[in-house]
């Protein structure tokens, strides 16, 4: 069965223009060329196991990036994302052409998946959460569209989230690119961060801020699964990380 009806509220359209004209025009310039974004997207991506024929859901897929990280780790899977922003859904089809696969987009609600329960294989959802107005809702249903056993990874933002968050991708690019032999000049890492704030200066204004402690996602994922789930905190970005099957 679908998810019964749900009315999107009236601030979601404004959401989704600054989706369209702001944050997915730029973001593949900004926020996903730091490395720690990179990291965290193949530690969320290592933890589902493909097998040929997987149905997979990016649920809030962006601009499409995960979807490469998956096409990365197998092609013979079958991947459906949906997003607010038509912008966000081109690109990730685009993406995915390049690496010659075609996928499926279509515009729907995390919070009302247009799905019937245990459609897919294995769900991925990334820092969608921060995001929607009903965290809850969204995370029902991402369950519910999840087949018997199937897995998921969702990230949530953490009870540790706050202005920090920048300092902390900062500070952990400059580490990881000195690391590396590619250190970027201190210039250039901190007019990304500048602009990476503009980017996410809407998250400031929502009308209410939704983080999670250790013990609400047990509490939650305890309700939602048989138990079979991890946590796991990606520091860099004041991110849970929860992965599982159903």
């Amino acid at each position: 069965m679908k998810s019964e009806h749900y009315a999107e509220p009236v601030n979601n359209k404004l959401l989704r223009a600054y989706f369209d004209l702001v944050y997915n025009p730029v973001y593949d310039f900004i926020a996903a060329q730091f490395a720690t974004y990179y990291r965290l997207q193949s530690a969320c991506v290592d933890k589902l196991e493909f097998h040929d024929g997987d149905n997979v859901l990016c649920a809030g897929v962006g601009t499409g990036n995960e979807v490469i990280e998956v096409l990365g780790a197998s092609k013979n899977v079958n991947i459906v994302g949906v997003d607010y922003s038509d912008t966000a859904l081109n690109k990730a089809y685009r993406k995915a052409l390049a690496w010659g696969k075609e996928i499926e987009v279509l515009p729907m609600d995390v919070q009302s998946l247009e799905f019937n329960t245990g459609s897919f294989d294995k769900v991925l959802c990334l820092h969608v959460m921060d995001w929607v107005e009903d965290d809850s809702r969204a995370t029902t249903e991402i369950i519910r569209v999840l087949r018997d056993g199937g897995q998921f990874v969702i990230t949530y933002p953490s009870d540790k989230e706050n202005f920090s968050l920048g300092i902390n991708i900062l500070r952990d690019s400059i580490r990881h690119n000195g690391n590396t032999g590619r250190l970027k000049t201190i210039y250039s890492l901190f007019s990304s961060i500048l602009l990476g704030g503009i980017v996410y200066l809407p998250l400031l204004f929502r009308p209410r801020r939704r983080s999670y402690s250790r013990r609400d996602l047990e509490t939650v994922f305890s309700n939602l699964t048989n138990g079979d789930f991890g946590i796991e905190e990606y520091p860099a970005y004041n991110d849970f990380i929860i992965y599982g099957r159903k």
